[in-house]
């Protein structure tokens, strides 16, 4: 088996990660035609800094207009946005069509301070690293705190990653915390048919 992150690391070396964060849009907007679920899409910080991209796709999302509120972008760092200000037309762009944005695996990487500052998104989410850490060290625990006061002050509510024990969830909510992501909320699935959408729709949440 290759690890989700390795393969999407590869696609994005070759010169694939516009191909294949449309095929994978694609199937998304497929389920959310055929379920009442919310499902989130990762895209690649290549992606959205490319106009072609952002033509393709926008022409895929005009198509499906009543189901765009039921979608969530998260943008990656697994690689830097180097051309911000054509990242941002593509964030706004899917902000006007009602498409929720978030900032995924927010801690992990340089530019995430950056990314906050020059984007508007509804969500961050917490890399699970700090997560993991956070009940043995008080510097982790601070760290987090920071990020929902910061993220909180600028309009984004807040999901903590790798959430696999109540304690974690709980320690999540002292923390201010509003959503969490994990193994204790809802393991990995496939997409949600109509018949089993209010069923398996929703993995970040606290309920």
């Amino acid at each position: 088996l290759v690890r989700p992150d390795g393969f999407v690391r590869c696609a994005e070396a070759v010169g694939m990660s516009d191909a294949l964060d449309l095929a994978v849009t694609e199937r998304v907007l497929q389920a959310l035609s055929t379920s009442a679920a919310s499902i989130a899409v990762n895209l690649s910080g290549l992606s959205v800094q490319s106009p072609e991209f952002r033509d393709a796709l926008l022409g895929m999302l005009d198509a499906a207009p009543a189901i765009l509120p039921r979608l969530l972008v998260e943008v990656t760092e697994s690689v830097e946005i180097e051309n911000e200000a054509e990242a941002a037309r593509t964030l706004a762009a899917l902000r006007e069509r009602g498409v929720k944005l978030c900032l995924d695996d927010f801690g992990a990487g340089a530019a995430a301070f950056r990314y906050l500052r020059a984007f508007r998104v509804d969500w961050i989410k917490i890399d699970g690293t700090y997560v993991t850490n956070a009940a043995r060290s008080a510097r982790d625990r601070a760290f987090i705190q920071s990020m929902v006061t910061l993220s909180v002050s600028v309009g984004a509510r807040v999901i903590a990653e790798r959430i696999e024990t109540e304690a974690e969830a709980a320690l999540m909510r002292n923390l201010g915390v509003h959503c969490g992501q994990g193994w204790l909320v809802g393991r990995p699935a496939p997409l949600p048919r109509a018949a089993a959408a209010k069923r398996e729709g929703v993995k970040e949440t606290w309920v």
